[in-house]
C-alpha cells in the first residue's frame, strides 16, 4: 500500500494553518512526503534547499547534496508516510514544524519493511512561489 498523509493534532495547528505562508508549506509538505512513496525524485530534489542541512535518523549531520544522492540511491524511500504536526508557526519569514511521523522504508534502507516513528523538527524558508526544506531533525523513538 502506498500512502502518504498528514494531519493536525489539534485546535492550535489548525489555527496556525489559517496562515497563507504555513499552508502553503504543508502544501510543499504534502509533495515531498508523496513523493518519498511514488519514488519521484525530481520532485523530492526540487524541495531542498541549497543550503539544506539534515540531522537524520541515522545519528548523521548531512547536507543537500548527500540527502539528494541519498534519495536517488533509493535510500530515502517509503512505502508509507504519515506525519502528526503539533507545531507549525512562523519565524521571520520561515515556516517551523514540529512533529511526529510513522514511516515504512523500503530496501535497501536497513529498516526496510519495519513501522519506524520518530520525532522531526523542519525549517522552511520561502524562494519567490515556492518553499524550501532549509533545516530538518528527524529521530527514531521506540
Amino acid at each position: 500500500m502506498q500512502n502518504s498523509r498528514w494531519k493536525a493534532a489539534g485546535a492550535d495547528v489548525h489555527e496556525a494553518l489559517r496562515d497563507a505562508r504555513i499552508a502553503a508549506v504543508m502544501h510543499a509538505v504534502e509533495k515531498v512526503d508523496a513523493a518519498l512513496v511514488a519514488d519521484e525524485y525530481v520532485v523530492f530534489a526540487a524541495a531542498l534547499a541549497p543550503e539544506l542541512v539534515v540531522n537524520n535518523p541515522g545519528n548523521i549531520v548531512a547536507a543537500s547534496a548527500v540527502v539528494r544522492q541519498l534519495n536517488a540511491d533509493g535510500k530515502i524511500a517509503y512505502s508509507q508516510y504519515e506525519r502528526l504536526l503539533e507545531h507549525a508557526s512562523l519565524r521571520g519569514e520561515m515556516v517551523l514544524l514540529m512533529g511526529g511521523e510513522t514511516v515504512v522504508p523500503r530496501p535497501p534502507n536497513p529498516l526496510a519493511g519495519q513501522t519506524v516513528h520518530r520525532r522531526f523538527t523542519e525549517l522552511w524558508r520561502p524562494e519567490g512561489e515556492t518553499w524550501l526544506l532549509t533545516a530538518r531533525q528527524a529521530t527514531v523513538v521506540r
